[in-house]
């Protein structure tokens, strides 16, 4: 195949040749530049293998001077920095080009607004160019010593430029500092005078363009200052706590002495300004102070509070008044509490629980977390339960062994709402209902059994008294006499009395709840006391009733009875 140009387009095609019998020719190597430069260099190290080899036999058997001159063996040795400096390799000397290629392009960014910067940039561009001269004609050692000295002069130049804008604020600074501390001019002698040398000497470098010598100048300056600031910070400090134990002693003309030169020399010394404010009132706040410390001796602490208080209202800023109301609170609380739990003790021992209780509460109001107290009216509220269970069982008891049941119920009542689980007191409350409902059934019996024995119904009292007599307690009751007059009554009601009753034979008699009809002209009925009712019956004529009275103690009655009078009907 050959290659086709396609002129319609205007672009080459490339064509590539196949061959299949291609790789089984074989064909003639030809000599190229790489492997002439392969042999020439493999040549060279193969020789000096030789060399090398054939030197070091020659050394081993006819001895290590074989190769040494009489002159050369005298010769001086060549120095360790000659050595150094005669082999120094070309790539070190590279390694110094591009670090000071580097730190040229550094500076010349930065501003050179100095002439003597400028000139200085000159000097340094130009020994760089003399570098690179070594460096291009192969003289490494000579490239590196220059390179070597320029990065060293580069880093000078760039701190120098650097410390510039540091320089020019320490002058201005240095100057204002000056100024602020002429009140110590008189405390440190000499500080201000070389102060303001120093700062001259780093004016005059700053001219120069010397910017790091004149930043040291100004740091020595600014060290002198040091001294007189530390001077009058003494001086400050001296009034300052002068003027402070003045307050401490209620002295208040010193005090306000004291602040008054602490702020001449420090104006705006808050401490000092402070200072003056308090000793204002320092003497009274002293008097309060004295006061509270008596009434504390006096163990009056209540009123120790109130005078701190006032004290402090007067100087807050008074750590005594702070710290004494702060103690006497805490001396008030723990005398409170101690009297408190001592009564509550006392009162314990007396049994007295509720006397105990209060007091124990009131000690636990002021130290509320005191486990001991809690446990002491935990104890008190348990034994003042029990001993209110115990009494009102108590009392129970009494009343009941005095018959007074009512009273006796409500104390078991009282027991129960106190330990209502409690048995004695359960069975005791029943036992009281129930003695209560008999005398209230007794007490209506036998007012039913009066009431019948007032109506003559003898018979009918009789069963109801014999019913109240079943439930009558075996103890006297207030009504007893009553009782017994009744029960004499019933006694001798109690008997039938012979009645006879007398009639003409025709007529039936009978008596009402009591006898069926009898026709007799003369007949005997025991009949027991009362009243009752005769009716006397015969055919033909009215009925006759009749009212018989039945009582023992008086004459048996004979009763008649006949029906005279002939009825309407027939």
């Amino acid at each position: 195949m050959a290659d086709e140009n396609d002129s319609s387009s205007g672009k080459k095609r490339r064509i590539i040749h196949w061959n299949p019998e291609a790789g089984r020719e074989t064909q003639q190597r030809k000599w190229g530049w790489l492997r002439l430069v392969l042999w020439t260099v493999g040549g060279g190290f193969g020789l000096l293998l030789v060399a090398g080899v054939v030197i070091r036999l020659a050394k081993l058997v006819l001895g290590p001077q074989v190769f040494q001159s009489g002159d050369a063996v005298v010769a001086t040795a060549p120095t360790h920095d000659d050595a150094n400096t005669a082999f120094v390799s070309q790539s070190k000397a590279e390694l110094a080009h591009a670090t000071a290629t580097k730190a040229l392009n550094e500076l010349r960014r930065l501003p050179q607004d100095h002439p003597i910067q400028l000139q200085r940039l000159i000097l340094i561009t130009k020994s760089f160019q003399e570098g690179e001269g070594f460096l291009s004609a192969h003289e490494w050692a000579r490239a590196f010593s220059t390179f070597s000295a320029l990065n060293t002069d580069m880093d000078t130049f760039s701190r120098n430029v650097k410390a510039k804008h540091e320089a020019q604020q320490g002058y201005d600074a240095i100057l204002v500092r000056i100024k602020d501390l002429e009140r110590a001019r008189n405390l440190a002698p000499g500080t201000l005078e070389t102060a303001f040398e120093n700062a001259g000497a780093g004016r005059k470098m700053l001219d120069d363009g010397n910017f790091l010598g004149a930043k040291k100048s100004f740091d020595e300056g600014f060290a002198e200052l040091k001294k007189a600031e530390g001077a009058l910070a003494g001086r400050v400090q001296e009034s300052l706590l002068k003027g402070q134990q003045a307050l401490t002693k209620g002295q208040r003309d010193t005090a306000k002495a004291a602040f008054d030169a602490a702020l001449e020399l420090a104006p705006g010394n808050e401490i000092a300004i402070l200072g003056l404010k308090r000793a204002e009132n320092i003497d009274r706040v002293y008097a309060l102070l004295l006061q509270g410390e008596s009434l504390e001796k006096e163990s009056q602490f209540a009123r120790a509070v109130e005078s701190y208080q006032k004290a402090f209202s007067l100087d807050p800023i008074s750590a005594a008044a702070q710290a004494g109301q702060a103690r006497a609170a805490r001396l008030d609380k723990e005398t409170r509490f101690s009297a408190a739990f001592s009564a509550g003790q006392v009162s314990a021992k007396r049994r007295e629980w509720s006397k105990a209780i209060t007091e124990f509460q009131s000690a636990l109001k002021i130290y509320p977390q005191k486990t001991d107290v809690q446990a002491l009216l935990r104890s008190a509220r348990e034994n003042e339960h029990r001993d209110a269970v115990q009494k009102a069982l108590t009392k129970g008891y009494a009343y009941e062994n005095q018959h007074q049941w009512k009273e006796a119920r409500d104390a078991y009542a009282e027991t129960l709402k106190l330990e209502p689980e409690m048995p004695d007191a359960k069975e005791a409350y029943i036992r009281c209902g129930t003695m209560i409902r008999t005398l209230l059934e007794y007490d209506r019996l036998i007012e039913s059994a009066k009431r019948l024995a007032n109506n003559s119904e003898f018979q009918a009292a009789i069963r109801i008294f014999s019913r109240a007599m079943a439930i009558k307690p075996g103890y006297p009751l207030p009504n007893d006499d009553t009782m017994e007059q009744l029960h004499t009554v019933l006694t001798a009601q109690s008997k039938p009395v012979d009645v006879t009753f007398k009639s003409d034979g025709k007529t039936y008699v009978s008596i009402a709840n009591f006898r069926q009809p009898t026709q007799s002209e003369n007949f005997t009925v025991k009949v027991m006391p009362g009243d009752y009712q005769v009716v006397g019956r015969r055919k033909g004529y009215k009925d006759v009733l009749m009212l018989l009275q039945v009582r023992n103690g008086t004459p048996p009655p004979t009763v008649t009875v006949i029906c005279q009078t002939a009825s309407d009907r027939s």
